[in-house]
């Protein structure tokens, strides 16, 4: 996760729209860098990591709390399909959202471009929204770098 968002996703056009595909079981056998190090480092790359855990939750492992953590500090999605068909269904709803984003953008009070995270909070307040069974998947904060505003892909989802 460090090298893909530190090395290569950050060489990509500012407005790029930037996304990884974890599949992992999530046990980490010899990286350098902690998982919250790969995290901070994708949030300020600005991508999303969408994880799948593969593996056997008995016998080698699935760290199914570390997977869903990467991917919902990123903005993403974790899954954990359990046959070929499961699989499928992910790769086709990863593809479904990265189709149906909205973007939303705000100027923060504190203008102050010290690289601090800040966190964002978002709801639905439309009693009406409330009611359809919708989920807000957006990235939980962002680094504060040079400059005013702030941006995050936001995506409407029905559970």
């Amino acid at each position: 996760m460090w090298v893909t968002a530190d090395e290569i996703l950050t060489e990509t056009p500012e407005r790029t729209r930037r996304a990884i595909i974890l599949i992992s079981d999530g046990v980490d056998t010899s990286s350098t860098k902690k998982s919250d190090e790969a995290i901070e480092r994708a949030i300020k790359a600005d991508v999303v990591i969408y994880s799948i855990g593969i593996g056997d939750r008995y016998q080698f492992g699935l760290d199914e709390g570390k997977m869903r953590k990467v991917a919902e500090k990123t903005g993403g999605r974790a899954f954990f399909p359990r046959d070929q068909q499961d699989l499928r269904a992910a790769f086709d709803q990863i593809q479904e959202e990265l189709r149906s984003q909205y973007l939303l953008s705000y100027s923060p009070t504190n203008r102050q471009k010290d690289s601090t995270f800040r966190q964002v909070r978002l709801e639905l307040t439309s009693p009406e929204l409330r009611g359809q069974n919708l989920r807000l998947i957006y990235r939980q904060g962002y680094f504060a770098k040079g400059q005013d505003a702030a941006a995050s892909p936001i995506r409407k989802r029905r559970n």
